[in-house]
């Protein structure tokens, strides 16, 4: 519910010729001003010495003492800070830029206008913006240790959790992703913030992932044996291929459960790929040379060198899902999508849009040449007797979107 007006505190930081005219208006539609500034640096003290934030501040881009992203930065670093409103007469690009380091600062964005002299804009906008209701921060739960993450190994308390894979071209599912989960003694479950930090500091995360890929090979086992054409992937680090006794074991996994590793899919992340070259090329190489398929996961994210993903033998690209969200509306995100889509057709791989959550981030993903997707309109991670429990479900493996 949004706040009335006349219990709305706003403070103004604008130039000279506009401050006072935007700081007149918006007491004339009820709300409260308390401070009306002409330069970052008078904001800045105010800050460090204030009691009673406004709830929002509507403040430039350019000011002859700083900025407004050094005051996006400022009020990113208090507890609670305050929406902004950007008014300036920067070029969109430049205000979009601004509304990202907000989000990145967690700063919620009132609005923006590219007319800062147009006071009624800037009140009209203000009118339809609510405040959130406050948040209640939650405890965060204590880190394991090393013995707990290695108790929840010893016991068999890691748990695979499986996401979808949906061919867009006939809306089959095709294949899913195993996400490493666990369960404490009571049954609660340990989340991958939790666990995968302590096994990669305690240098347990190699026997982790490996237990992970004995529990995917054993879905898409069961799926095979029913008939269902289903294959799996695993998040596995560079650190783990490094180590070749891992990568044959990982073979020696398939090899067991009879199942072509053809069928098992290694994800490594895009920041791992732009390591040492000739050491990524080698251990990408031996896992591809085992018989199993590679990912390259979270791509744009990273930094990426188009030659040295060029000299890497993958098989797949998976587009960050932060670019697929909303990008029905932001047409940067989708000529990123697109742009991502046409460098894995281009490379001969296939495109996973990660992320995808609604009908119209699907359309815009299906239209840039993606293969498949994953996300929660497919279906959302859950263990892997639920998952196959869905899959029976399911009309000739085809998701009804």
């Amino acid at each position: 519910m949004s706040v009335p007006a006349l219990q709305r505190r706003a403070w103004v930081v604008l130039d000279e010729g506009n401050a006072m005219p935007a700081a007149a208006t918006l007491m004339e539609a009820g709300w409260q001003v308390p401070q009306v500034l002409q330069g970052v640096q008078a904001c800045a003290a105010l800050l460090r010495d204030v009691v009673e934030l406004p709830d929002v501040v509507v403040c430039g881009l350019h000011f002859e003492d700083g900025d407004g992203l050094q005051l996006t930065r400022l009020l990113g670093a208090l507890a609670h800070p305050p929406a902004v409103y950007f008014a300036t007469l920067q070029q969109r690009a430049v205000i979009k830029a601004a509304i990202s380091l907000a989000a990145a600062c967690r700063v919620r964005v009132a609005g923006y206008c590219e007319s800062p002299d147009d006071v009624g804009v800037i009140v009209r906008d203000l009118a339809s913006y609510s405040s959130p209701p406050p948040v209640k921060a939650r405890t965060p739960l204590p880190q394991l240790s090393r013995q707990e993450a290695s108790d929840l190994l010893r016991q068999g308390r890691l748990e695979g959790w499986v996401q979808p894979k949906m061919r867009l071209a006939t809306s089959e599912v095709v294949g899913f992703e195993c996400l490493m989960r666990a369960r404490d003694e009571a049954g609660g479950l340990v989340t991958p913030d939790r666990l995968v930090p302590v096994l990669c500091a305690n240098g347990l995360i190699e026997e982790a992932t490996l237990e992970m890929a004995r529990q995917t090979v054993d879905m898409v086992a069961a799926c095979l044996l029913e008939g269902m054409a289903v294959s799996g992937s695993i998040n596995v680090s560079m650190q783990s291929l490094s180590d070749r006794a891992f990568c044959h074991e990982l073979a020696r996994t398939t090899e067991r459960a009879q199942l072509d590793p053809s069928w098992l899919t290694v994800e490594i992340t895009e920041s791992d790929a732009m390591a040492d070259l000739s050491t990524v090329i080698e251990n990408t190489t031996r896992i591809r040379m085992l018989g199993f398929n590679l990912a390259i996961d979270d791509f744009g994210t990273g930094y990426s060198s188009l030659y040295q993903l060029s000299q890497i033998p993958f098989s797949e690209l998976k587009i960050e899902r932060m670019f697929v969200a909303d990008a029905h509306i932001d047409p940067r995100k989708r000529a990123i999508v697109q742009a991502c889509a046409q460098l894995a057709v281009a490379l001969d791989l296939k495109v996973v849009a990660e992320g995808v959550e609604t009908v119209e981030e699907l359309e815009v993903v299906r239209a840039a040449g993606c293969t498949e997707v994953q996300g929660y309109l497919v279906a959302r991670p859950q263990p892997a007797a639920q998952a196959l429990q869905w899959l029976r479900g399911l009309d000739l493996m085809r998701v009804p979107l």
